[in-house]
C-alpha cells in the first residue's frame, strides 16, 4: 500500500469513534468468517453428515431472514450500538455453546438448529444496526474512506478467516475454533459498549406503522427501488455462476484445482476494488455502481465458451474487484440519501430484498441446467446480469444522482446521547 493510500486508509482511523467500531467489527468479520468452516469440518468429518450440515446452515439463513425487518425497526428506535451488543451478546453465547457440545461430543441436531436459528435471528437485528452506525463514527467527508475501510477488513476476513478457522480446527478441534469465534463477538460487543455516538430519536409510532414508513422511503425513491430490482437479479444470476459455474469448471474445465485458482482469482479481485474504492470520486455513483455489476457477467460468460483456467480467473477477478468498489459507493450513497433515524429500515429491506431471490437460483440452477444445458444456463444468466444492470440506467433518476454533503438527518426528532 503506497504512501496516499495509507492516508486514505488512515484518515477515518484518526476518530476514536470509527477506530473503536473498526477495531470491534474487524474480529467480528473474522468470527464469521470462521462459524461455516468450522461448523462443516464438525458435522461432515465428526458428529454430523452433509445433510445435518444444510440444515444447521439453513436454520440460521432462515432466523436471519425472519428477524431483518423486525432488527431494522429496533434499530432506528434504540442506539444502534446497544442493538449490536444485544446481538453479538446472543452470538457469542450460541457459538460457544455449539462449541462447547461439539468438543463434548454430545452435539444433537435439534440443540444445533436452535442454537444456529438464534444466531440468525441476531444477525437480523445486527446488520441492520450496523448499516446505519459508520456515519455517525466519522465527518460526512470521511464518509466513504470509512466505508472503504470497513469494506477492505471485510474482505481480508473473507480472504485469511477459513485458512485460519481450518488451521485451529485442525490444531485443537472445531469445537474450540466455534468457541473462539465466540469470543470475537465478546469483544465486539464489549468495544461498542465504549463508543459514544448520537443517536436521532424518531417519534414511536406502532410497528407496523414504522415498517410501513421503512418501505415509504423506498418506495418514494425510484432510484433505490429500481437497484434493489437490479441487485436481486444479479444475485440470482450469480448462484448459476456458484452452481452450474462451479460443476462445469470441475468437471470438465480443470477440476477442483481450476475452480480453486478462479475462487482466489475472485478473492484478490475483490479486496484489491475495496482498495482502490479508498480513492475513487465521481459525481454520477449509481452510472460507476451499475456498470460494475455488468462486469458480473464476465466471468459467466467466459466459463460458457470453455476458457482457459487462467482467463476465467482473471474474469472473476474482474468481477470481483467491481464488486468491492461498487459495495463502497452503494453504501455510502444510501447513507448520504437516507433519513438517519430510518436508515436501518431501508437497510433491513434491502438485505431481505437483495438476497431473497438466492435461495430460489441455488434450488433451480441445477434442474435449469438439465433442462436447457449448462452452456444455455451460463450465457442466461450473464444476460440477465448485464440486461438488469445497464437496464437501471435507463431511468433518469438513476443517472442524475449525484454525491451529497452528508447524511440527511430528521428535522423533528432530537439528537440523543448513546452512552446517556
Amino acid at each position: 500500500m503506497n504512501l496516499r493510500k495509507f492516508q486514505a486508509f488512515s484518515g477515518p482511523l484518526s476518530d476514536s469513534r470509527f477506530r473503536v467500531l473498526w477495531f470491534g467489527q474487524t474480529l467480528s468479520y473474522a468470527g464469521s468468517a470462521i462459524f461455516p468452516v468450522a461448523l462443516t469440518l464438525a458435522l461432515v468429518q465428526g458428529v454430523g453428515s452433509a445433510t445435518d450440515l444444510g440444515l444447521v446452515l439453513a436454520s440460521a439463513a432462515v432466523g436471519e431472514a425472519l428477524f431483518l425487518l423486525v432488527g431494522g425497526v429496533w434499530a432506528d428506535r434504540l442506539p444502534r450500538q446497544k442493538v449490536m451488543i444485544a446481538a453479538d451478546s446472543i452470538r457469542c453465547v450460541a457459538h460457544v455453546f455449539i462449541g462447547l457440545r461439539i468438543v463434548s461430543g454430545q452435539a444433537g441436531l435439534a440443540e444445533l438448529m436452535l442454537a444456529s436459528a438464534c444466531v440468525g435471528a441476531a444477525t437480523g437485528f445486527f446488520l441492520p444496526a450496523s448499516s446505519g452506525l459508520v456515519p455517525s463514527t466519522v465527518t460526512p467527508e470521511l464518509l466513504q474512506r470509512a466505508n472503504a475501510v470497513m469494506a477492505v477488513s471485510r474482505r481480508s476476513a473473507m480472504m485469511l478467516g477459513p485458512a485460519a478457522a481450518t488451521t485451529i480446527a485442525l490444531t485443537i478441534g472445531p469445537g474450540w475454533a466455534m468457541v473462539i469465534d465466540g469470543a470475537t463477538f465478546a469483544v465486539n460487543a464489549l468495544m461498542l459498549s465504549r463508543l459514544r455516538v448520537g443517536h436521532v430519536a424518531a417519534p414511536r409510532e406502532s410497528f407496523l406503522k414504522e415498517l410501513r414508513e421503512g418501505w415509504g422511503e423506498i418506495r418514494e425513491r425510484t432510484w433505490l427501488w429500481s437497484n434493489y430490482a437490479a441487485h436481486g437479479c444479479w444475485n440470482l444470476s450469480r448462484t448459476v455462476y456458484f452452481t452450474v459455474g462451479a460443476a462445469t469448471v470441475i468437471s470438465g474445465l480443470g477440476g477442483e484445482v481450476a475452480w480453486g485458482i478462479i475462487a482466489q482469482g475472485a478473492t484478490v479481485g475483490a479486496l484489491t476494488g475495496a482498495l482502490v474504492s479508498l480513492r475513487v470520486r465521481t459525481s454520477r455513483p449509481l452510472v460507476v455502481i451499475n456498470i460494475c455489476l455488468s462486469l458480473g457477467a464476465i466471468p459467466l460468460a467466459l466459463i460458457a465458451l470453455g476458457a482457459p483456467t487462467a482467463l476465467i480467473a482473471v474474469g472473476a477477478g474482474v468481477m470481483a474487484f467491481a464488486l468491492g468498489l461498487m459495495g463502497t459507493l452503494w453504501d455510502t450513497a444510501v447513507q448520504q440519501q437516507i433519513p438517519t433515524d430510518r436508515m436501518s429500515r431501508v437497510s433491513a429491506y434491502e438485505w431481505l430484498l437483495s438476497s431473497a431471490l438466492i435461495p430460489l437460483g441455488m434450488a433451480l440452477a441445477g434442474p435449469l441446467a438439465g433442462l436447457v444445458g449448462a452452456k444455455a444456463a451460463l450465457y442466461g444468466a450473464a444476460a440477465l446480469m448485464a440486461v438488469s444492470s445497464l437496464g437501471v440506467l435507463a431511468i433518469p433518476e438513476v443517472r442524475r444522482l449525484g454525491r451529497a454533503h452528508g447524511p440527511v438527518v430528521a428535522e423533528e426528532a432530537d439528537p440523543i446521547s448513546a452512552g446517556a
